[in-house]
């Protein structure tokens, strides 16, 4: 199914604004239009033409931090595709949700199109962009909101839902991810992670139990012959610190 969306149909101040968010991202880097399908329906897209071209860049440049930096939110992540998947078993309609780490924002735009009321977070400027502009057709119900995991708590804390794919890859940022989430996440909450069963994946289950986390864990395969994509969900134990 097709979603409806007509830049036509917008308000002169949002037009231009869907316009200018094009403007600045052609500015920065390749892009083609597209469809994708999220949710069910096949939903207008933006895609970086060339993700080994923003690493290349990134790696030449020191004017920002390296998580503003951070090239692979343009990459097309399997482990999205698993968490919108996922998220179709679970009733999330009319609930906030905190999505970490959005990259170009199919599975916080696959939450708010099951009508959740989605944050998308991340620290990469060009990402947040292209995740503003692609989330244009539900945002109404959608927000793009720059977060570091290490320093910075969100107003709207805590969440009931948060959400995460591919950003435990780096067992770096598990000790700043882990606090970030217990900084967002509302008593009795639940975070669902999803990853192509790496072995880093592995260690992040040991790691996050470790730190008092209950965890559930399940695999959706895609049907496309490659590693089926891995399901952490985590609930915080009330002893837990």
């Amino acid at each position: 199914m097709k979603l409806e969306f007509e830049i036509d149909a917008l308000s002169p101040t949002e037009r231009m604004k869907y316009q200018g968010l094009l403007q600045r991202i052609q500015e920065l880097v390749p892009v083609e239009h597209t469809f994708v399908e999220i949710a069910g329906n096949d939903v207008p897209w933006l895609k970086v033409i060339d993700p080994d071209q923003l690493l290349e860049n990134a790696l030449s440049r020191t004017d920002r931090s390296p998580a503003e930096l951070d090239p692979f939110w343009a990459a097309t992540w399997r482990a999205a595709i698993g968490l919108d998947r996922h998220l179709a078993q679970k009733r999330i309609e009319g609930d906030r949700v905190l999505e970490l780490g959005c990259g170009s924002g199919r599975a916080g735009i696959a939450a708010a199109l099951r009508g959740g009321l989605v944050t998308m977070t991340d620290a990469a400027y060009e990402g947040m962009l292209v995740a503003e502009f692609n989330s244009f057709p539900v945002r109404q119900r959608l927000r793009v909101r720059r977060l570091h995991w290490e320093n910075e708590t969100l107003d709207e804390a805590p969440f009931p839902w948060i959400l995460g794919s591919d950003i435990v890859y780096d067992p770096n940022l598990w000790s700043i991810l882990e606090p970030c989430i217990r900084r967002h996440l509302q008593p009795g909450g639940e975070v669902i992670l999803t990853e192509p069963q790496r072995q880093t994946g592995d260690r992040f289950l040991d790691w996050i139990q470790a730190k008092g986390w209950k965890v559930q864990t399940s695999v959706i395969d895609l049907g496309d012959q490659q590693r089926a994509i891995r399901i952490f969900e985590l609930s915080a134990s009330e002893d837990s610190h």
